[in-house]
This record gives C-alpha cells, sequence and structure tokens, in this order.
C-alpha cells in the first residue's frame, strides 16, 4: 500500500517565510506591549487577557488572539507572557496590600477593636487639655509679673 505524496509533504520550507502576510506581531511591538502589560497594575487596570486584548487593540490598532499574545516566541522568550505573569504578581501585591487588616475578623471584634481605639483617643485628648492648661498656667504667670525677662532667665540659671 503506498500512499499518494501531498503538497505538504513534498513541500520544503527552508529560511524565512517568502510568500503570505506580513507579520504583524514584531520583536519591536511585542516588547511594546509587554511594557503596556507590566503598567497595567499600576493603572488599577485588572490583569486579564481580555484587557490587554482590549488594550493593544486601542493603542496600537492590531487585534491579535490572547493565544498568539501568549505564544509567540523570540529567542525563545515569550515576551508578553512574561510580562503577563510579572504583572499578576504584582497585582495580587497590591490587592494584599490594599485589603484592610481587619477584613476577615467578626463584627464583634471589630467593635470591640473600635471600642478599645476610642479610649485611647479620649485618654490622649484629656492629656493634651491638662497639658495645654498647664502650660497656659505658666505662661500667664510670666505675663503678669512685672520683672523684665533677662532678670527672669539670669534667675533661672542661678538656681
Amino acid at each position: 500500500m503506498t500512499t499518494k505524496p501531498t503538497i505538504n509533504s513534498t513541500k520544503e520550507i527552508k529560511g524565512a517565510r517568502k510568500g503570505g502576510r506580513k507579520e504583524i506581531l514584531t520583536l519591536e511591538l511585542a516588547k511594546k506591549i509587554a511594557e503596556m502589560v507590566r503598567r497595567l497594575p499600576d493603572a488599577e487596570v485588572p490583569v486579564t487577557w481580555k484587557n490587554i486584548e482590549i488594550h493593544v487593540k486601542k493603542k496600537f490598532r492590531i487585534a491579535p488572539k490572547r493565544n498568539v499574545l501568549s505564544t509567540k516566541r523570540w529567542a525563545g522568550r515569550k515576551l508578553i507572557w512574561e510580562a503577563y505573569e510579572e504583572a499578576c504578581v504584582v497585582e495580587k501585591r497590591l490587592q494584599r496590600q490594599t485589603t484592610s487588616k481587619y477584613a476577615d475578623s467578626s463584627r464583634s471584634v471589630l467593635r470591640a477593636r473600635i471600642t478599645e481605639l476610642e479610649v485611647k483617643i479620649l485618654s490622649l485628648q484629656t492629656e493634651l487639655n491638662a497639658t495645654r492648661e498647664r502650660q497656659y498656667n505658666e505662661l500667664s504667670v510670666l505675663w503678669s509679673r512685672n520683672t523684665p525677662l533677662h532678670q527672669l532667665l539670669g534667675d533661672q540659671q542661678e538656681t
């Protein structure tokens, strides 16, 4: 049983493509896209392939799909995929930093913490008012004296 040679099996590909469409996703464009992807978390844009496709379409006026963006290699490296992974890590780190320290706590724990902080604020305000009152009294004593300031300073240095 012999098989008929098909066009694809007899055709040899040597070197670069000679016909067909020009390559749209070049190395230079891929570097620009990768840089844009790295900036997404800082701009508070969710890092998803859908958002990347939309932004690439708006900014560069090309519409490559996810499989092209994620699988295309230059010198053995997937530049856009690597940028996507880095952006995902940064996005997760930023989300952890912005979440509340007590986000998982129950209401009773949170109410207890609020009460604790309110008591602390009240005690600090009371202490501040007492300190202000003492300083005003000392200042009024200095103003009410008829003794010149340089003599008062001399009296304090002697004692």
